[in-house]
């Protein structure tokens, strides 16, 4: 029987089709591309964009109010997926709510963060289970101050605030109502020590 293709044909086949070594080895360095950490990766940009924008912010003149309230959207995140499937965050708390590094807020249970006494500006944890119950838990404690205020109700607003050297900073009302705070009363709250703040956590209550 006649061979369907001579010897030159057989060699440019060859020449033409990847051997398997060849298509293995791309195939380990398309998976090396892919199993690149991207996390680690935004972990260091949302680094350096948070130094950037607190260099912009002092060369613009800005408060340390404002580069305050900036520098706790741009928060440096781990997001890991444990082997379990619990999906882990890390972002900083602002007074009311979890902001990560893309500036996704996640509400914290007004309850938990009373009674931890939370203040604006901690590093918090969240754990997303495979069920999908929300658990937090503060991992960085920002350096605090006490200070004893005043305790007042914002009728139009509807809102608490604790009544400081000329500065209301706001408070949340699970901690008045935990401590059965009433308008006037002298209170005991928490502020960050080095940075400014427009919440407060309620410490206890001086009732008159």
């Amino acid at each position: 029987m006649t061979d369907l293709f001579d010897d030159d044909s057989i060699t440019k086949i060859n020449q033409l089709t990847p051997s398997l070594s060849t298509i293995l080895q791309e195939k380990e360095l398309t998976n090396n591309k892919t199993n690149i950490d991207t996390e680690k990766i935004k972990f260091s940009l949302f680094n350096l964009k948070n130094q950037i924008d607190q260099i912009l912010a002092l060369l613009e003149g800005k408060t340390n109010e404002s580069i305050f309230i900036e520098k706790t959207k741009i928060v440096n995140v781990s997001s890991i997926t444990d082997k379990n499937e619990q999906n882990i965050l890390e972002g900083v708390f602002d007074g009311e709510k979890m902001f990560d590094g893309d500036g996704k807020e996640y509400v914290v249970p007004p309850n938990y963060a009373s009674k931890s006494k939370l203040v604006e500006g901690d590093i918090m944890k969240l754990t997303i289970t495979n069920n999908g119950k929300f658990i937090y838990k503060q991992i960085g404690p920002i350096a605090r101050k006490r200070i004893i205020g005043i305790l007042e109700f914002d009728e139009d607003k509807q809102l608490w605030n604790v009544a400081y050297q000329g500065k209301k900073y706001k408070v949340l009302t699970a901690s008045v109502t935990f401590y059965r705070g009433k308008p006037y009363d002298e209170t005991v709250a928490l502020i960050p020590q080095d940075s400014e703040s427009n919440w407060c956590a309620m410490e206890n209550v001086i009732s008159k």
